[in-house]
């Protein structure tokens, strides 16, 4: 089973957040390498979504006097989607806060750079060529230069985890099919700058510090399965992340749930951990947050549908959830 594609697709999602300076520390060779690999990372298709697409939702009911919003967002999508959404901009000015999976700016921070930085560095007993092969660095470096030249080695990679390896690993893989990504402009942060040029109040679900802890918290030894299974699986990799972005391309909820919780490339504990235990976490928040105020909520996508997801909680719990 290719355990390891839910968790990197969601890797690769978070990573494009930060700015392209997050390994700022390193030695300028790998920061090259970094920077190369998250700016060409992906750039989906530069369409707008169908008129069925089912990304943008209205919550109302329970007692609410005014409405809320839901949009699903791609963390490498073209900020182009937004043009296409029916009422996006009124809407955006109409709500009273915007929250996010986490306060973008902040993220953005030297500090926030800092700290991501720090928890992506492998403990010194857990450098990479001390927990991988030699035959399983030689495997490693053949996948990279695949992407990005014969001039890089997994060597340059040294001093990381193997998730953050996996999370690089698995940008360059997707940008064969999506070349073009300009981190300048992520669909996440274009919706909390725009709302911030219109005094909006900008909040985050998670903070940096929980972030880390959901990439790169992971034991070493699974972190070093997960990578091994993203070499092993090159092929099939490029192939669900092309799938993933025609599902959120054309509003398809239903498509993006099928390639997460797909048996053959996920595992129920994988998507509990990422997906439906942050859920529950981002509901407690609301519960006490939609009564008090408008809010647009913008969060990956994967995070909606399902019965476990973000509108049938909002549903469970006495709202009422409906498509725009």
């Amino acid at each position: 089973m290719f355990g390891g594609l839910e968790k990197w697709l969601y890797l690769c999602g978070v990573l494009v957040m930060y700015n392209t300076s997050t390994l700022q520390y390193h030695n300028i060779h790998r920061q090259t390498i970094m920077k190369k690999t998250i700016l060409t990372f992906v750039f989906l298709f530069a369409a707008v979504l169908c008129c069925n697409a089912q990304i943008f939702w209205k919550i109302t009911g329970n007692g609410l006097s005014r409405p809320s919003y839901l949009l699903g967002t791609h963390h490498v999508a073209p900020v182009e989607v937004l043009d296409s959404l029916e009422g996006f901009s009124d809407i955006l000015a109409g709500v009273d806060k915007v929250y996010g999976e986490m306060v973008m700016s902040e993220a953005m921070s030297l500090a926030g750079q800092q700290v991501m930085a720090m928890a992506a560095m492998a403990p010194s007993d857990s450098t990479l060529s001390k927990v991988l092969a030699p035959a399983q660095m030689d495997s490693l470096t053949t996948v990279l230069r695949r992407y990005m030249g014969p001039q890089v080695s997994a060597e340059a990679f040294e001093p990381l985890k193997p998730s953050m390896v996996s999370t690089v690993l698995a940008m360059a893989q997707s940008q064969v099919a999506f070349p073009g990504f300009d981190s300048s402009r992520q669909l996440d942060g274009v919706v909390q700058e725009r709302a911030a040029a219109l005094g909006k109040e900008i909040g985050g679900f998670e903070n940096i510090n929980e972030q880390c802890a959901v990439l790169f918290g992971g034991s070493i030894s699974s972190q070093v399965e997960d990578l091994l299974e993203v070499v092993r699986h090159d092929d099939q990799a490029v192939d669900m992340a092309k799938k993933l972005a025609q599902a959120y391309m054309s509003g398809d909820l239903n498509a993006i749930l099928s390639i997460l919780e797909n048996p053959e490339f996920t595992t129920p504990e994988a998507t509990d951990r990422l997906i439906n235990k942050r859920n529950l976490n981002w509901m407690r928040v609301l519960s006490a947050l939609l009564p008090t105020a408008s809010v647009l909520i913008a969060v990956g996508a994967g995070h909606l549908p399902g019965e476990k997801g973000l509108i049938s909680l909002l549903r469970k719990d006495g709202y009422t959830v409906e498509k725009i």
